[in-house]
């Protein structure tokens, strides 16, 4: 008898806590699909947020947006039953990405005496002239003082148009052996050999920056690069 309680207590408080989720409609996924790199380096939308229940007002507590979103306040933050709220979400992009981005956005909100915590994922696909790997990052981890350390990029040209490398700018204290005015033949890769040579122990800044042109519109490409040196090469 206990037990049939105690079981029968969990069904009613989870049917009550899955009816709670179902007032606050809101959507599983803002998706912008596959697209290219904006030049803005952001894509916008407005998310929806719907008060389902048959009575009771739903308040809108948080909009909290993770890493590398923004977004503005909801234009409503009561809702009475079948009113909807909109609010205003960017995801900020920059031109070292490239593939599929997730990010997320939680809504927090008020019905009767439930809170409710809903997530909605955003998500694009940023389709790129090149691709850039095994990382959009140049990381030095075993950097030493006098010592050259080398990391290998590939640049790969994924279109059947040559794609050529133009304003290439390398920054900072590394080297890197692209030349301006490269041009990546159409389904082929270029190792490019980007190296440093530490003169000192810290923090290592650099960065290769470059502008591919030849399928469609032009784009950016910016490889930080980024390590501590934290010794002295061995003699």
């Amino acid at each position: 008898m206990i037990r049939f309680s105690m079981l029968l207590a969990a069904l009613i408080l989870g049917f009550s806590a899955s009816s709670a989720q179902s007032v606050m409609n809101v959507p599983e996924a803002q998706d912008w699909g596959t697209i290219r790199l904006p030049k803005e380096l952001y894509v916008e939308a407005e998310v929806p947020i719907k008060n389902d229940a048959k009575s009771g007002m739903l308040k809108i507590l948080e909009v909290k947006p993770g890493c590398g979103c923004t977004k503005t306040d909801p234009d409503k933050t009561e809702l009475q039953p079948g009113e909807t709220a909109k609010v205003k979400i960017r995801l900020n992009l920059t031109s070292s990405q490239g593939g599929p981005q997730v990010k997320t956005v939680t809504i927090r909100a008020l019905h009767n005496v439930d809170t409710i915590v809903k997530i909605v994922y955003l998500k694009v696909n940023l389709e790129r002239v090149l691709t850039i790997g095994p990382s959009t990052f140049v990381s030095f981890n075993d950097a030493a003082v006098g010592a050259e350390s080398v990391s290998i990029v590939t640049i790969e040209n994924p279109s059947a148009l040559p794609v050529t490398v133009n304003k290439l700018t390398v920054d900072g204290d590394i080297k890197a052996d692209l030349v301006d005015g490269s041009v990546i033949a159409p389904h082929s890769k270029k190792e490019v050999r980007i190296s440093l040579t530490p003169t000192k122990p810290g923090q290592i800044y650099g960065s290769v920056k470059f502008t591919a042109s030849g399928n469609g519109a032009d784009e950016e490409f910016l490889l930080p690069a980024y390590g501590t040196v934290t010794k002295v090469a061995s003699k």
